[in-house]
Parts: structure tokens; sequence; C-alpha cells
């Protein structure tokens, strides 16, 4: 068993990783992993041994709480995500396909609002809200082309053009399942 599976250490470290929840998930890692490192090298330059060493080098190293709070002084705390909130936008998204192509006075407004709603929230990188942005746009897109484009242009066949009609209103339910799995699993 190394230093850092002694359950004093352990007890120690998961007080620090409480006190610095507000923290980014990197820098709160990276404090964790330096704490580590450093209670090692303590303990290993020592000759103390058994649970009185451990406390020792615990209480130099300083209390839990004010660790937590040096750190959380240092750096903003991220952003609070708010769980009802982002499923609210995400079923917003979802319903902004079937609205708009099927209701388009109810779906624009909604489509505009989910887009801004979601190029607000923090959880999740350019990258992903632009994709989700992309998929939401098609049904209006499409619902667009059907009235410039003469009839004819585009002739699929009923079957095909039914099947198109269906899957596209599916397309932003797509990208709310896209973000959800990206926000429970960021990159």
């Amino acid at each position: 068993m190394t230093i850092t599976e002694h359950p004093l250490v352990k007890s120690y470290l998961a007080a620090v990783a409480r006190g610095t929840a507000g923290l980014s998930p990197e820098r709160r890692n990276e404090l964790l992993a330096d704490l580590e490192e450093h209670i090692a090298v303590t303990f290993a330059e020592e000759s103390a041994a058994g649970d009185d060493g451990i406390r020792s080098v615990l209480t130099r190293l300083g209390d839990p709480r004010t660790i937590a709070a040096t750190a959380l002084g240092d750096e903003p705390r991220a952003p609070q995500v708010n769980r009802g909130r982002t499923l609210a936008l995400l079923g917003l998204l979802a319903v902004t396909g079937p609205l708009t192509v099927f209701a388009p006075l109810l779906g624009v407004p909604a489509l505009i609002g989910a887009i801004w709603w979601l190029w607000r929230a923090p959880q999740w990188c350019t990258r992903d809200k632009a994709i989700a942005t992309a998929a939401a746009l098609v049904p209006p897109l499409f619902a667009v082309s059907q009235w410039v484009l003469p009839a004819g242009t585009l002739n699929f066949g009923l079957g095909a053009f039914i099947a198109v009609l269906l899957a596209v209103p599916l397309l932003p339910v797509a990208a709310g399942v896209y973000l959800l799995r990206s926000a429970r699993h960021p990159s």
C-alpha cells in the first residue's frame, strides 16, 4: 500500500475534494495530484512511520478547508449547471423541428429562443453548440426550400418525400440527444 492509499490520506484528500467542488474539474484534479505528490515526497523524506507520522505530515500541510478556500480564491468558480434547465433546453430544442415544419408561427420563435439559450449555456463547447445549431436549422431550411423552389424541382417521389418529411423534424431531437450525451461526458 502506498502512502496515498492510507485511510488518513484518503480522508484528507476527500475533504479537499469536497471543499473544491466549485473549481473546474481540470484545476481540481491538478490540485489533488499536487497534494498527493507533496504528501508522498514529504513522507519519503522523513523517517516518520505509522499513523502519527502521517498525521504530522498532514498537519504541517494545513487544514483541508484552508487549502480549498485558497484554491477557490485563486480561480473563479466553475459555472453551476442546473440539470432541470438543461433538460428544459433540450426539450425545447427537440420540439422546434416538428413545430417549425408543421406550425411555423410557433416553431420559429421557439427555434430562435432555443438557439439563443443553447449559446448561453456554459456546459457545452463551441463545437457541440455549432453541431446542435446546424441540426436545429435543417427543418426551417427544408420548409423554406419547399416554398421557394418551383414544384417538381426536387423530384424524390412520394415515398422518399414522406420519409424526408418525417426525418427532417427529428434532427433537432437527435441534436438534443447529442447534447445530453456531451454534457454527461465532457471531452
